[in-house]
Parts: C-alpha cells; structure tokens; sequence
C-alpha cells in the first residue's frame, strides 16, 4: 500500500492507495482539507478505482470531481500531486 501526504496551502491531504496491474485497486483520500461539497471526495474515490495509473487519466478524473467543488486552501493540482505519490510508493 502506498502512502503520501501533501501540506496544502490550508490542511493536510492524505492518501493511501493500492495498484494492481496497472490499475488503481483501492483509494482513501483524508485529511483536514476543506472541500465543499463534502461528499465529491467519496464519489472521487470510487470514480478513480480500476483507471489506468497514469498522470493524465488521475488529472482528468479529480478535474471532473473537484471542478465544480469549492476548495478552500488547497487545489487540484495539490490532490493530484498526492494521488500520484502515494501510487508511486507501492
């Protein structure tokens, strides 16, 4: 299980992830971020599991969750760094 945490501008993003054959297996993304609505880091979850472990495919999926969500003290950018991080540690 790989694991990696980013200090965002406000709060700390955490993720733990699992790859198999090149497809993401598991994901849990915590933290003390601020993300509004809530429950796109959940829908986020699940909507990453089984894509390719590739940058573009991560970027365009938390694009697609997080576009219309309120960040407050963190970015996409940030989630997306952190995502790759913790698939690289596997």
């Amino acid at each position: 299980m790989g694991i990696c945490e980013l200090k965002a501008k406000k709060g700390l993003i955490r993720v733990s992830s699992q790859q198999d054959k090149g497809k993401i297996k598991s994901i849990s993304i915590t933290g003390d971020f601020m993300v509004f609505p809530e429950d796109v880091i959940w829908e986020m979850e699940k909507g990453l599991i089984g894509i390719d472990v590739d940058e573009k495919n991560i970027r365009e999926m938390v694009k697609k969750y997080l576009s219309n969500a309120k960040l407050m003290g963190s970015s996409i950018d940030d989630f997306v760094e952190v995502i790759i991080c913790s698939l690289r540690g596997e």
